[in-house]
């Protein structure tokens, strides 16, 4: 089994099936970065992916531009369940694990650049997907982002605005009803996911759990639906609202420079703004 650093996957022996899906074997790889190792399984998308069950019909609205931070308007009543179709990748879309150890952050810029951009892909084009997530990583002013570097990144680069809001089931309802998927930085491990090697429960697992950022597309009465583009068993991932604040407390514990708190990022175009062209 191979060992990638940070933000890889492990393959499973050749002829292991998960749900009839074959897997593929790979050589082992090593990837020291002074910091701590990951290894991640990797499940080969099926040719024709399917859309999520239970997705939901939402016009997606731009942030209006008088509205502050955590304020949004409420609509008149919030549905009790919500689910975008924001098209997925991995951020290793071409089974290039050794080329993306750090890039989470570009993977959920690139899901919500071809959400923003009406891309009604249910996974996007590999090599598209790679080259954007190539390009946002060029741009990245250090491997690890916290919650503004990221909103300053996408501000920068695609004209988008972006706020913090807080972790809260109502602040969820609202922007996902409106159509506004939100990012959340995490510890991969707190996420409670027991797809994520090494996992042995929602705790720490020293040498395992790392930083990682999700994207929330979806809501309901119990939780949220994940997009977690550092494993390949992330599309559509459902967690308890107390599993998502969690695995926040969780990254802010072990990483104090990344620790905003409890809260999201929302990274959307403003109302009447024009979006720059992406590369999805």
């Amino acid at each position: 089994m191979g060992v990638i650093a940070r933000r890889g996957e492990i393959r499973p022996p050749s002829g292991v099936r998960w749900g009839g899906i074959a897997m593929a074997v790979t050589a082992a790889l090593l990837l020291g970065s002074g910091s701590a190792f990951v290894i991640r399984h990797y499940l080969k998308e099926r040719e024709a992916a399917e859309p999520l069950a239970g997705v939901t019909t939402v016009h997606a609205q731009p942030l209006p531009v008088e509205v502050g931070p955590g304020t949004m308007p409420t609509p008149v009543a919030l549905p009790t369940h919500v689910l975008l179709q924001v098209p997925f990748t991995t951020q290793a879309p071409l089974n290039n694990w050794a080329q993306h150890q750090e890039s989470c952050e570009a993977a959920n810029l690139t899901m919500l650049v071809g959400y923003w951009h009406q891309d009604t892909s249910v996974v996007i084009d590999p090599h598209a997907a790679d080259a954007t997530i190539r390009q946002i990583d060029s741009w990245k002013p250090a491997p690890d982002l916290n919650d503004v570097m990221l909103g300053e990144l996408a501000r920068q680069h695609f004209g988008y605005s972006y706020r913090l809001v807080p972790n809260d089931p109502q602040v969820i309802a609202e922007q996902l009803s409106a159509g506004r998927p939100l990012l959340a930085e995490v510890r991969t491990h707190g996420l409670g996911n027991p797809r994520y090697p090494g996992y042995s429960s929602h705790y720490e697992q020293t040498g395992w759990s790392v930083p990682h950022f999700v994207l929330i597309i979806g809501y309901d009465s119990a939780g949220v639906w994940l997009n977690d583009p550092g494993i390949s068993w992330g599309r559509g991932y459902h967690i308890s609202y107390a599993q998502l604040a969690h695995a926040i407390d969780d990254l802010d514990q072990h990483h104090p420079a990344l620790n905003e708190g409890q809260v999201l990022l929302l990274v959307a175009p403003e109302a009447q703004q024009n979006l720059r062209p992406g590369n999805i």
